[in-house]
């Protein structure tokens, strides 16, 4: 049997049991035993030949993975329950349908890698997982490197709720704001630079079997936190406990495979540093009226 992963908290266990069985119609095994501390860990086990077995093992990484970073949104909206973001919030119920198309008009990247994101992961849902995951993974081979859709596509696939749920909030608010402030252009240069470096970082350190906009979304909260910090004009609005839940994800992150929970870190190290740096060299950037 192929070993999935080990947990002391046995509803975790069984809750990715049971999404497993109802996805894709395969009993996962939840084995009981004891570390060298004594404590009870609960190994979850994938019976080999079974159905959809490499889709299977891709799901067990990002379900871990969304489930860490669902710790991570806690932690910092701990720390943060009495700020307010303005400048990045959604429009209120009051606008009409020209305002809120207009609202939309201003951001067209993030509402067009939002619906990309979002189609990938119903597709999957109905079925389709395992050919996405073939075509749109970091290449793998010599002859797989000419096919430039994947220095890109990894970012747009997702295999949990959690998991795209934590992503597309913060590429909306945050992704949202540069878009209107700073225009469609340069959200696309800090996807295309986020994606394609944070991307090589994760293939030289895990391999091609990664996927999620964490490595963009990082490169986003980088991004704004340095020009809010080093440019005057713009209204990002920043929570003050922004940069402790920058920190928090990076060392929960560390902190995953104390679980057997396998994060992208160097995805979300490398991201965080090109939005950050793409922030230091627009230091001087216009504003949009």
């Amino acid at each position: 049997m192929q070993h999935l992963f080990g947990s002391e908290i046995p509803s975790l266990a069984q809750h990715f049991r049971d999404e497993i069985a109802k996805k894709y119609h395969v009993e996962l095994v939840i084995q009981e035993t004891q570390d060298a501390q004594g404590n009870v860990v609960y190994d979850v086990f994938l019976p080999q030949n079974s159905p959809h077995f490499d889709a299977i093992i891709a799901e067990s990484e990002n379900f871990l993975q969304a489930w860490l970073a669902q710790q991570n949104a806690r932690a910092w909206q701990q720390s943060s329950d009495n700020t307010h973001v303005h400048a990045t919030s959604l429009p209120s119920s009051h606008l009409n349908k020209a305002s809120i198309f207009s609202y939309l008009q201003q951001q067209k990247i993030t509402v067009i890698i939002t619906a990309l994101c979002v189609v990938i992961y119903l597709f999957m849902l109905f079925g389709f997982a395992e050919p996405i995951l073939l075509a749109t993974h970091f290449p793998e081979e010599a002859t797989q490197e000419s096919e430039i859709w994947r220095y890109f596509t990894h970012t747009l696939v997702h295999l949990s709720n959690m998991h795209i749920l934590f992503n597309l909030t913060w590429w909306w608010i945050f992704g949202g704001a540069i878009e209107r402030q700073l225009g469609s252009l340069k959200l696309l240069q800090i996807y295309f630079f986020a994606g394609v470096i944070s991307g090589i970082a994760q293939n030289l350190v895990s391999g091609p079997e990664f996927f999620g906009l964490s490595g963009v979304v990082y490169a986003v909260l980088g991004y704004v936190f340095v020009l809010d910090k080093i440019h005057k004009q713009t209204v990002f609005a920043l929570p003050d406990g922004f940069f402790n839940m920058l920190l928090i994800g990076i060392l929960l992150g560390f902190a995953g495979p104390l679980i057997d929970i396998q994060i992208g870190n160097t995805a979300h190290i490398s991201g965080l540093l090109v939005g950050m740096g793409l922030a230091w060299m627009d230091r001087k950037i216009r504003i949009k009226s």
